[in-house]
């Protein structure tokens, strides 16, 4: 029985781990389908120690819990703050993942899945520009497939980077064809900004993994000199650059309806919300409420998203959500110092993407960023699990728990 459990979890998270990227209704099935998968395999009060033990898990669940009691002050109805509430279910999954990849073959192949999906991603992306047939949500000139181009160009940077680690650690560079490929196509069949920013701060972050503070260096002069490279051969890249400066002078000039415009505006005013309840903020759901609330005394244009996710955090929940979840981050962050290569590198890059696309997107909020952090949380970061490997990182004994069987073997074989 134990065996079934564990072909069925693997088989499982490997179809999320390709769902994730490809398909939110199929993600929608899938992880509901792990949760009862854990309830079959029973050992609850195992499961419960290993939760309670992990940092990660137990402040993902505080988060939740603090949007939870966001009900009991909140202006909308419990409908729509339930509504709201709901697209945060990703903090949940952080533990069920924790959960799920309780084996290094688990958490191998988990990793697997996700790079395959960007693979095959990657590839229908190429054949729709090259072909010119219609085979996904975008066009040939702009060639996103299974996900808007914001989302495919921050899922492929992160893919280039776990290749890039897996390139430099091991020393195999056939992954540099795949690299190069990806970046092309983000850096120039893409309209996604996002995917530009997230590509430039893995860079630096990558330059400073290999070398320290000679490769930011480095890797700072490197981004100067492709950047204008870029903006000179790159047609898509120069017209989102010219677009976003343009649209920054004209607010300059008073004028707010551009898409920088209406994005700084947005900024602006939900910092004015939150300064109105900076600790708890106004209740789950309020965001929209709120905001249409001072749009209406401001005249100003309402939305329902500031495109940031800690101001949506920070107007619903106050400093103390915003804050739970930048100390997730920071614990993600310490964990990755205690972890052995290449897992340590690749949570950093995982946090260098979620930290930096937060600023200019609400990515727990949306379904595929949200569930893809849970899930490679899972993969790179669920090793420390186990009493042993809780008592060395608590204690920072890095060497320790690189040489012990906590962590997981995620080279290829």
């Amino acid at each position: 029985m134990i065996t079934f459990f564990a072909y069925t979890r693997r088989g499982l998270v490997v179809l999320i781990g390709l769902a994730i990227p490809i398909s939110t209704a199929l993600t929608n099935v899938l992880c509901p389908l792990a949760i009862l998968l854990l309830l079959a395999e029973g050992q609850y009060k195992q499961k419960f120690n290993t939760l309670w033990q992990h940092p990660l898990a137990v402040t993902a669940l505080l988060l939740f819990t603090v949007m939870s009691l966001g009900f009991l002050y909140t202006p909308v109805s419990l409908v729509e703050a339930g509504r709201m509430l709901d697209k945060y279910r990703e903090l949940l999954y952080i533990p069920l993942f924790i959960l799920l990849f309780s084996d290094e073959k688990t958490r191998r192949w988990g990793l697997y899945a996700f790079l395959g999906a960007m693979g095959i991603t990657l590839l229908l992306s190429y054949l729709m520009m090259l072909t010119g047939w219609s085979i996904g949500k975008g066009t040939p000139q702009n060639a996103f497939v299974f996900k808007n181009y914001i989302t495919q160009g921050l899922l492929l940077a992160l893919a280039a980077y776990f290749l890039a680690v897996y390139a430099w650690q091991q020393r195999r560079w056939y992954w540099l064809l795949i690299i190069l490929l990806a970046l092309y196509n983000i850096l120039f069949l893409s309209e996604g900004r996002t995917g530009y920013l997230i590509v430039f701060g893995l860079i630096l972050l990558f330059a400073y993994q290999t070398y320290q503070f000679r490769g930011l260096i480095f890797g700072s002069l490197l981004l100067i000199l492709l950047s204008s490279l870029i903006y000179s051969y790159s047609a898509v890249v120069k017209k989102r650059v010219d677009s976003a400066s343009a649209n920054l002078h004209s607010y300059q000039q008073g004028e707010t309806d551009t898409s920088v415009g209406l994005r700084l505006e947005f900024y602006k005013n939900s910092l004015i919300l939150i300064t109105q309840q900076p600790l708890w903020g106004h209740g789950t759901g309020s965001f929209s409420y709120e905001y249409q609330q001072l749009a209406e005394k401001q005249g100003i244009v309402a939305t329902t998203n500031p495109h940031n996710e800690y101001l949506m955090i920070g107007v619903q929940w106050g400093l103390i959500g915003m804050g739970l979840f930048i100390y997730l981050l920071y614990q993600l962050g310490m964990l990755a110092i205690h972890l052995p290569l290449p897992q340590s590198w690749m949570v950093q890059g995982l946090i260098v993407t979620i930290a930096v696309g937060c600023l200019v997107n609400s990515l727990l909020l949306d379904t595929t960023e949200g569930h893809l952090f849970a899930y490679l949380i899972g993969v790179l970061v669920s090793g420390l699990n186990s009493p042993k490997a809780i008592f060395l990182w608590r204690r920072g004994k890095q060497s320790e728990l690189a040489n012990s069987n906590c962590q997981p073997n995620l080279r290829a074989k």
